[in-house]
């Protein structure tokens, strides 16, 4: 198990739209892919599909009432600051964990169908952690969700740091 938390070999991403974290993950899928993290790349873009998905269709659970006040606080730092890794998921979000047969055609599929729904209807449900979202705060925060953790997918080609 690696200590995500630790790890160096990571790519520095910057992502403004749903469209560019899609077309990163479509490049990153014409070749190899390697990890330098615990989950499968099919795995980590399952993920990141789930959970722009459930903004649109709405969590089944939420956070704890302690969590959900210290997250609150620092919502604006949690839409506009890199998140960090090493964090795993309360067993009440279960549902955002990844299968562990996951495929990376199936978990490309519904990478797409979560980010046209999330354009073509409005992401406003409450998040389970921050509360109340706009479909714009939704937005900036897939893009850092995202950006932390496709950080951990490199080209196979691509060399260590």
């Amino acid at each position: 198990m690696v200590r995500t938390r630790t790890v160096n070999d990571r790519r520095a991403l910057s992502f403004r739209t749903l469209d560019d974290l899609l077309a990163d993950a479509e490049v990153l899928g014409s070749g190899e892919i390697r990890t330098s993290g615990n989950w499968t790349p099919a795995q980590i873009v399952e993920h990141v599909g789930r959970l722009i998905a459930c903004s649109v269709d709405g969590f089944p659970k939420r956070g704890s009432p302690l969590i959900r006040l210290v997250a609150r606080l620092m919502k604006k730092r949690v839409l506009t600051r890199p998140l960090p890794a090493g964090y795993p998921l309360p067993g009440r979000f279960a549902f955002l964990e990844p299968a562990p047969d996951a495929t990376w055609p199936e978990a490309m599929e519904q990478l797409r169908r979560a980010v046209e729904r999330a354009g073509s209807e409005r992401m406003s449900r409450p998040s389970p952690i921050l509360g109340a979202m706009t479909h714009e705060d939704w937005v900036q925060f897939h893009c850092r969700h995202a950006e932390m953790h496709f950080s951990f997918m490199h080209p196979a080609g691509e060399g260590r740091s």
